[in-house]
Formats: structure tokens, C-alpha cells, sequence
């Protein structure tokens, strides 16, 4: 099995198989990432990767997962930004018994 070598900000050069490698690749942007557990210290490493580092990791075995963006980042906002005191007045609401129905009702205008 091919040996990857990456640096692990605490360790330094490190290698490890394919199979400990991971890359992360945005169908919706085309970004990507490699991640990878560092096999000295055990710490959770993600780097950029670039196409051709992408291309050179998936030609040598490392498993490429793909992934979108949410939908909802794409979706039109209307009204203003939630604030603070928007965040302190839901958690107050969500306290008292019936604030599922008191929400349900407001929404559909009833």
C-alpha cells in the first residue's frame, strides 16, 4: 500500500498509509481537503488541497468524498438579521409549556 506524507503542525513530517487519508472535495465550489489522524500525537489534521495534490492522493488509492453546500445558503433572506435579543427572546418563549403550538398558531395566521 503507497505512504502519504504530510505535516502535522505539532510533529512535524509524518507518514502514514492511504488508507488513514481522507479527501474532502465540494462538488458545489470544487474546494478540497485532506484529512488525516496524525499517527504520532493522534491529533485530527486538515489541510487545503489543490487539484493536482487531489489528483496525485486519488491516483494513489486515498478515498475521495464528495459533498454539497446546503441548500439554504443559497436561498433568497428576507427581513432583517437575527440578533441577540432575538436568540434571548426564543429561548425565553421555548421555556414555557405550549410554545410549539403558540408558534404554529402565529405562523399560519390563525
Amino acid at each position: 500500500m503507497p505512504t502519504v506524507r504530510a505535516n502535522c503542525a505539532s510533529c512535524g513530517d509524518v507518514e502514514f498509509s492511504t488508507a488513514q487519508v481522507r479527501v474532502l472535495l465540494c462538488r458545489s465550489t470544487g474546494d478540497a481537503t485532506y484529512a488525516f489522524q496524525c499517527p504520532v500525537c493522534r491529533l485530527m489534521v486538515s489541510k487545503p488541497a489543490e487539484p493536482p495534490v487531489v489528483d496525485l492522493l486519488a491516483s494513489a488509492g486515498v478515498r475521495v468524498v464528495t459533498w454539497d453546500l446546503p441548500p439554504e445558503l443559497r436561498e433568497h433572506k428576507i427581513g432583517p438579521p437575527i440578533t441577540h435579543d432575538d436568540l434571548l427572546s426564543f429561548h425565553d418563549d421555548i421555556q414555557n409549556e405550549g410554545w410549539l403550538d403558540q408558534l404554529i398558531t402565529h405562523a399560519s395566521g390563525d
